[in-house]
């Protein structure tokens, strides 16, 4: 596999996040790619709340680009510079209009979405903006036509995203495809997969991707940690913690619908980095 300073193209990336800007949050290696160990969501800023039409209806009304911005910007105050979301022209706006205000460059860990035939034009899509990883949507790869064991095609997308300069990486809703995918000799750099404490979206079931994310050697970024909101009252910490301490997560995507929660869900997995590693905390 190439080493990234091979394969990214000065079309897509603009220049990396600075060390001081990742200070406050652990960070892993993909490929090369400096990624936080929390990265931002976006479900319920773009209208896929997982609760309900009538909110996913209001969210689209209410979430421009602007208010989503507002959400990001406190996120980067807080030492939060990453968001995991589809290449979506009112997210990419959302971002550039953070950037400016901020004065800072977010990270974005990409996803395809909508039909594969547009795959060629979302990424076109994405220069300008600081993403070097894009990963085949999780809605593909749980339903991608499979023949003798193989997921027929997906190389073809997957050498697409390396084509384009980026490195590819795959989400997925199902254990048995991730297990397939990571044994399967694709062009996979990271997997995006749901790990949260009721197995809200882990399919077939919550085992199986326990067992899939626990035996890859590739890095995982765990999403839908509070279950789309389905979480006990008064117990973000634990179900975030929770979700960290699975063997082979290596971090996580959590969403925001305000600044409050931005504070009080940053202030929570800090404190989780700071028992897990205090000697990154020491004066």
């Amino acid at each position: 596999m190439p080493a990234r300073s091979e394969i990214l193209s000065p079309a897509f990336v603009t220049f990396p996040l600075r060390e001081s800007q990742l200070a406050d949050i652990p960070i892993i290696d993909i490929e090369g790619v400096k990624v936080p160990k929390l990265l931002t969501g976006i479900n319920s800023l773009l209208g896929w709340s997982h609760t309900s039409y009538g909110r996913d209806r209001w969210i689209v009304r209410y979430y421009t680009a602007r208010r989503i911005a507002r959400v990001f910007e406190r996120c980067m105050e807080l030492g939060v510079h990453g968001v995991l979301g589809p290449v979506w022209p009112r997210l990419i706006e959302a971002i550039r209009i953070a950037e400016k205000e901020a004065g800072e460059e977010m990270l974005f860990v990409s996803t395809t979405i909508g039909d594969p035939k547009d795959t060629k034009k979302e990424l076109d899509m994405l220069r300008g903006v600081h993403s070097p990883i894009c990963c085949i949507h999780g809605a593909w790869s749980d339903s991608w036509p499979v023949k003798d064991g193989r997921l027929v095609g997906l190389d073809r997308y997957l050498m697409m995203i390396r084509d384009a300069g980026l490195v590819p990486g795959l989400a997925c809703h199902n254990g048995d495809r991730l297990k397939m995918v990571d044994e399967g000799g694709y062009d996979v750099a990271a997997f995006v997969t749901p790990v949260n404490k009721v197995g809200f979206y882990m399919n077939p079931t919550q085992r199986s991707i326990l067992r899939a994310i626990g035996r890859t050697k590739r890095p995982v970024i765990a999403i839908k940690p509070l279950a789309s909101g389905r979480f006990d009252e008064g117990k973000i910490g634990e179900w975030l913690k929770w979700a960290l301490d699975q063997k082979g997560v290596s971090a996580m995507c959590l969403g925001f619908m305000s600044e409050e929660e931005v504070e009080e869900d940053i202030a929570c997995v800090k404190g989780i980095f700071r028992t897990a590693h205090p000697e990154r905390h020491r004066s």
